[in-house]
């Protein structure tokens, strides 16, 4: 079996549904790597309910990364199926020098008065572990998963994903600043073969959005460059932003980098 990375959410800040939004979907974010071995899931956007693993994947090894816990990243885990499965396992992982205590925000996401259930009802075995602090990678069914910090508020990761089929590097939620790019993120988009890069905003909306924490399709294409990347995917689609203004905005990025499109719900990249 070949590693398979899908993109099962692409939309920012919250979900979004009706015609102007058919082409690129309205799930929040959250990435799926397959391969032989389990499931490297990245965030638990809205896009997790199109996971849609039947009774047997459930029961197969399932390790879920965060970038960061903000509502669009978190807000599908109640619905994650696999969590309803008392044959079923999950591993949780996140950044353990987050100013929060990321455990505890979890757990009052499955709780009353927000959800009938509460974490230690779910009769799914799951596991939480910090990420190693030091050596800033791991290797997870068969792939090798490493990350780097980024601009965001209250914190943020970066992920590469280098796998069989092929490489990527998913930076959903950064804001550029002054620097040219926050420290290790270059080395670690270096030659993927898909750059998956925040472009919620315009170029001509990003100055009233400072400290927000999320970038331009401009931005995108200057790591792009600088990495060698394969491709660049623009995603975390800003909330009211149509498909035909998604398709202008990949049109001005092909000026300075040909081979860029738009992430939408179901893209499967290798």
């Amino acid at each position: 079996m070949k590693s398979v990375l899908t993109i099962l959410g692409a939309r920012g800040t919250m979900p979004v549904s009706g015609r102007p939004f058919l082409k690129y979907g309205g799930h929040t974010t959250c990435f799926c790597l397959t391969t032989r071995h389990g499931k490297v899931i990245i965030d638990a956007g809205t896009g997790l309910a199109l996971l849609g693993e039947n009774a047997r994947e459930q029961t197969q090894p399932a390790t879920l990364l965060f970038t960061h816990f903000h509502l669009d990243h978190v807000i599908g885990l109640p619905f994650f199926r696999r969590l309803y499965n008392p044959a079923a396992s999950l591993r949780i992982m996140a950044d353990s020098s987050r100013p929060d205590k990321w455990r505890a925000s979890l757990a009052n996401l499955i709780r009353p008065p927000y959800w009938p259930l509460r974490w230690k009802d779910l009769p799914c075995a799951v596991e939480m572990q910090d990420l190693p602090r030091v050596k800033k990678c791991l290797s997870i069914y068969g792939a090798r998963i490493s990350w780097c910090r980024v601009i965001h508020p209250q914190g943020c990761l970066a992920y590469r994903i280098d796998a069989a089929s092929g490489s990527a590097a998913i930076v959903t939620d950064h804001e550029q600043g002054a620097l040219p790019h926050a420290p290790g993120l270059l080395a670690l988009c270096r030659g993927c073969d898909s750059l998956i890069y925040d472009a919620q905003y315009l170029p001509g909306e990003i100055e009233a959005h400072r400290g927000w924490g999320h970038g331009t399709w401009r931005e995108a294409v200057a790591l792009a460059r600088a990495a060698g990347a394969g491709e660049l995917i623009l995603t975390h689609h800003d909330v009211g932003r149509r498909d035909e203004e998604i398709d202008r905005m990949v049109g001005k990025a092909r000026r300075h980098f040909k081979n860029t499109r738009a992430a939408h719900s179901g893209m499967a990249l290798f």
